[in-house]
């Protein structure tokens, strides 16, 4: 009976995430994804006139290097977190209590999250990938690769040694693209749950949103002075750094899911007491 009864709270729940998730994608939300996937590409090939690239894993550098590693958390969170901010504000939640346990809710909504922060930013990966890997080649819309510009006598570069994660080169392309888009969703996942997190704890939600964002660069410019920039959190965004061993990016990000349910932890003992919740 236990069994039996706990199978079907789990379906009740991933039933009501379902539900969450629909009604988080509403036409704002979907309009900033739908850019947040498109632009970077677009911005990428038309700049890439002025690069002399050497292939497609030099051009997906150029597409993920522009302004996405400067504001990483700040997206995270705009994808659910800003949205859900405007229901603690009008105090939804305060007057749904009275229906739906509280804390079932705020599971519900902290895990449509996670997931559609997840889906965003593994897609934010995984579209530039498709786009410099297999499309962009079969159209060929931007020049030529330059693959001839090598010194002779110089040994070229291998793709697999440009950055951390290139690695997975020597696997095969598919591999590099859903290793990375992986990588990076389980990232934007944690900075998403952050803000969230943040938004019960701190009165002021401008300021709770902006913490993850402001963390993100006061650690990448300390690390930075240190001459460890590996151990930063930007080391998500690995394409202007040597290549390191793949088990550096999760130093960091081991770090952040500790933050993260350390927060979760506290918000869930709280949750009675937390005055934007009275």
């Amino acid at each position: 009976m236990t069994g039996g009864s706990e199978t079907h709270l789990g379906g009740r729940m991933l039933k009501t995430v379902r539900k969450e998730l629909r009604t988080a994608l509403s036409w704002k939300v979907g309009v900033f994804v739908a850019a947040l996937l498109v632009l970077p590409s677009l911005f990428g090939t038309v700049i890439s006139d002025g690069y002399a690239l050497s292939g497609s894993a030099d051009f997906f550098t150029l597409v993920m290097a522009g302004v996405l590693p400067l504001i990483f958390p700040l997206l995270a969170v705009a994808v659910y977190a800003v949205p859900f901010s405007d229901q603690l504000s009008n105090r939804y939640l305060v007057y749904t209590r009275i229906r739906i346990d509280i804390r079932r809710n705020l599971a519900t909504k902290a895990l449509a999250n996670l997931i559609l922060a997840f889906i965003v930013f593994f897609l934010v990966a995984f579209i530039p990938f498709l786009w410099a890997f297999f499309i962009e080649p079969s159209l060929g819309v931007i020049n030529e690769y330059h693959q001839s510009r090598v010194s002779p006598g110089v040994v070229a570069v291998s793709p697999s040694t440009i950055n951390t994660f290139s690695q997975l080169l020597a696997i095969g392309p598919w591999a590099y693209g859903v290793g990375y888009s992986l990588v990076l969703g389980l990232n934007g996942a944690i900075y998403a749950s952050l803000g969230f997190l943040l938004l019960f704890l701190i009165p002021n939600r401008f300021v709770a949103i902006a913490i993850p964002f402001v963390g993100y660069n006061i650690f990448n410019f300390v690390f930075g002075v240190l001459a460890i920039p590996q151990f930063s959190p930007a080391i998500v965004f690995p394409f202007n750094l040597t290549q390191f061993p793949m088990w550096v990016p999760f130093v960091p990000f081991t770090v952040l899911i500790v933050v993260a349910l350390g927060l979760a932890v506290y918000v869930h003992r709280n949750t009675h007491r937390l005055d934007v919740l009275l």
